[in-house]
């Protein structure tokens, strides 16, 4: 009986957790920018992919690695960091409203 209050209470502890967090950033304005950047990202990605092997054939001279690679790492980082972006922006919106 101990573990079914102990899964009762992070449950409850969870449940908790994440409303304070819809009511802490703006859940529509963050849902629609994230879906967005899943977009942004998953089309980024497919016409990569589409390529790779025309771009792998190509070098960049400086690193000595395929263009492709190249290509989707420097992808990732850019969306990593308009995802931050988009986070920190919606958290300063809501903690302005309050």
């Amino acid at each position: 009986m101990q573990d079914a209050s102990h899964s009762t209470a992070v449950s409850a502890l969870m449940a908790d957790l994440t409303l304070h967090l819809e009511h802490h950033f703006e859940t529509r304005r963050l849902k629609r920018g994230m879906l967005a950047m899943l977009a942004a990202w998953l089309g980024y990605f497919a016409l990569i992919s589409m390529s790779a092997r025309s771009l792998n054939k190509l070098t960049v001279p400086l690193i000595e690695m395929p263009l492709g690679v190249v290509l989707v790492v420097q992808g990732t980082a850019v969306i990593f960091v308009a995802a931050l972006v988009l986070l920190l922006r919606s958290a300063g919106t809501a903690s302005a409203v309050r």
